[in-house]
């Protein structure tokens, strides 16, 4: 039987979500990162790493998860400074398929 997150892990993912959209929004200079949409965080049990799921236009979600990685230091810099947690979580950021998947079967049953 798998393990049920817990509150506190529900809790943090939002958090982390939360003001990672707002530095998107305001706290990079980046163009490239403008388009980015924060999809979901999960955190791990011990809440000590976490999985930072993005989606992005398809052609360049490869160029962008770099640029999320390369700057996961500053974003768990102004995490730490945000947010009221013992230890900030240390950021991977992974692009998430399903919202292009979703869009492709769309299009597809659009077509029939």
């Amino acid at each position: 039987m798998p393990k049920q997150p817990s509150f506190r892990a529900d809790r943090v993912n939002e958090l982390i979500k939360r003001e990672l959209i707002m530095l998107l929004a305001t706290g990079t200079k980046d163009p490239r990162l403008q388009d980015v949409i924060i999809t979901d965080v999960d955190v791990s049990r011990d809440l000590t790493s976490a999985k930072v799921f993005f989606s992005v236009d398809d052609n360049m979600h490869k160029s962008v998860a770099q640029l999320l990685n390369k700057a996961g230091g500053f974003f768990r810099s102004s995490l730490s400074k945000s947010l009221d947690l013992r230890h900030t979580p240390s950021l991977s950021f992974i692009y998430d398929t399903a919202p292009n998947t979703g869009a492709r079967m769309d299009d597809l049953l659009r077509k029939l």
